[in-house]
């Protein structure tokens, strides 16, 4: 009996004991806070996902059903934190492409989130921008700029967004 109890408590500690939360394993996907900041704000509210449980029974039925929820648990708080963190502008990076992120965070110069240098989201956040960059390059004379601000105008106007100057 106590051989199968410590065969399930080291597979659990092996399992945990994976688990990682560093910057060097996220990148950032968007704008938001640091990802100090942003990891602290989603640790501090990842145990509102946990569940209790009740068990009756033997005691090995007891231990069962709180390791059993303790895992669970667990994987409730390890995808919200990514879900959080997601939200936050942090995902977690692809293997290998963490330390990128990392080093570029370090120098100044923030990642290029997936391709996206402006604004992250809908395609819609970043035609704005670029529609705003337009018009001011337009009122300046920029002929190409008037064109440019034209064109996403209209895709902006057909998507249901008015873009006005600010």
């Amino acid at each position: 009996m106590k051989i199968k109890s410590f065969m399930a408590l080291g597979a659990t500690v092996a399992i945990c004991g994976c688990q990682t939360s560093n910057q060097a394993d996220y990148m950032q996907i968007g704008y938001g806070p640091s990802f100090e900041v942003a990891h602290a704000q989603c640790e501090m509210r990842k145990g509102s996902v946990d569940q209790g449980y009740l068990a009756i029974g033997s005691p090995a039925f007891v231990a069962g059903a709180g390791l059993g929820n303790a895992l669970d648990n667990a994987i409730a708080e390890d995808q919200y934190m990514k879900n959080c963190l997601i939200i936050s502008g942090w995902k977690r990076a692809p293997h290998g492409k963490g330390a990128a992120a990392t080093t570029a965070a370090a120098t100044g110069s923030p990642p290029t989130p997936y391709g996206v240098a402006r604004a992250p989201g809908s395609w819609i956040n970043t035609a704005l921008l670029d529609w705003s960059a337009a018009n001011n390059k337009c009122s300046a004379g920029d002929k190409a700029a008037c064109a440019t601000r034209t064109k996403l105008g209209a895709q902006l106007r057909a998507a249901g967004v008015n873009p006005t100057p600010v």
